[in-house]
C-alpha cells in the first residue's frame, strides 16, 4: 500500500496553481505594454500529459534523455483574449486578472492546507497513534 498516493496529484495541483500565478503576474506587469494579449493556463488531465509525453520523448538512441528525467508541467498556456481590449491593442484588464491571480491563490492555499493535514495524518500514523 503506497501511504503518499493520496499526495501526488495534491503536489501535481501545487505545482499548476504556481505556474498560473506566474502566468498571471506576468500579465499584471505588462498592463501598460501595447499590443499585449494576457495569457493563461490550461490544466492539462494527469493520464494525457503522460501518453502525450510518452509519444514526445521516446528514446530512439541510447543516449537519448530519459522522459523520467524531465520536470514535466501541469498546463498549457493560451492567449486568453475578451473584448474590451485598450486603444493600444493592449487587452489586459487589471481588476480581471487581480480576481484570476486572487482565486489562483485561495486554491492554492486550499490544497497545501490539504497537504498539511495528509503529512500530519501521516505523522500521527507513523507515531502509533501517540501524539506530542
Amino acid at each position: 500500500m503506497d501511504l503518499f498516493v493520496g499526495i501526488a496529484p495534491l503536489r501535481a495541483a501545487l505545482d499548476y496553481h504556481l505556474e498560473r500565478h506566474n502566468v498571471l503576474s506576468s500579465n499584471i506587469a505588462h498592463v501598460d505594454t501595447p499590443g499585449y494579449v494576457p495569457r493563461d493556463l490550461a490544466r492539462i488531465p494527469a493520464n494525457d500529459f503522460a501518453s502525450a509525453l510518452h509519444v514526445a520523448v521516446t528514446a530512439t538512441q541510447p543516449l537519448h534523455m530519459a522522459a523520467g528525467s524531465l520536470t514535466p508541467t501541469t498546463g498549457r498556456v493560451f492567449q486568453d483574449r475578451w473584448e474590451g481590449g485598450g486603444k493600444d491593442g493592449n487587452f489586459v484588464s487589471l481588476d480581471r486578472e487581480a480576481g484570476k491571480l486572487a482565486a489562483n491563490q485561495l486554491r492554492y492555499d486550499v490544497t497545501s492546507a490539504i497537504i498539511t493535514a495528509e503529512f500530519a495524518d501521516l505523522a500521527f500514523a507513523a507515531s502509533d497513534g501517540r501524539t506530542g
